[in-house]
This record gives structure tokens, sequence and C-alpha cells, in this order.
């Protein structure tokens, strides 16, 4: 399974780097009052796609963050609440069997 998935990933990048080379041209870029910004196209849509990640993976990040401090939370509740280990064995235990005798 992981062929495929890196024979996908490298047809995707693949197509990329042919669509990158077919379009390096300047676009221009009209910003407030007189600036303009000259720009390549594949730089571009690279931090176009960058910005609209940005949100999602401080999403991410953030639920992932609050849920780790919920888990630890949760889990030093259970530590306390857990009793403590005793020494002596357990009266509710049997003792293991003993081990049988080889045969003669």
């Amino acid at each position: 399974m992981r062929i495929v998935t890196l024979t996908f990933y490298f047809l995707f990048g693949a197509l990329l780097a042919w669509f990158a080379a077919r379009n390096w041209d300047f676009v221009t870029l009209k910003l407030w009052g007189d600036y303009e910004l000259a720009i390549r196209l594949p730089v571009l849509l690279l931090l176009m796609f960058l910005i609209g990640a940005l949100p999602l993976a401080i999403l991410r990040y953030t639920s992932r963050w609050h849920w780790s401090r919920r888990v630890k939370k949760l889990e030093r509740a259970l530590e306390d609440k857990a009793p403590a280990p005793s020494s002596e064995p357990s009266p509710v235990m049997d003792p293991a069997p003993p081990p049988l005798a080889p045969p003669l």
C-alpha cells in the first residue's frame, strides 16, 4: 500500500512541477494606492494556499492542546482515586498452583 501512496505523491508533485513550469509568468497585484506587486503565479498560488491553511492548522493545534490537557487532568483524577497498592497478597486471589512433576 505504501508504494501506491508514494506513486500518487510522485505523480502529484510532477503535475505541480509541470504546472509551475508552464505558468512561470509574472502577475501584477494592485495593492492600495499606487503600489503594485509583481510576483510569479506559482509563488502566489503557494502563498494563498498557505494563508488559507493557516486558520485550520491553528484550530487543529489548539484543539489538540485542549484535549491533551483534558486527558492529563482525567488521568490525574484517576490516579488520585486509585487505591494504594499493598505489599500483602490479596486474600481473594488464589495462590498459584504448584508446578507439575515431570513424567518418569
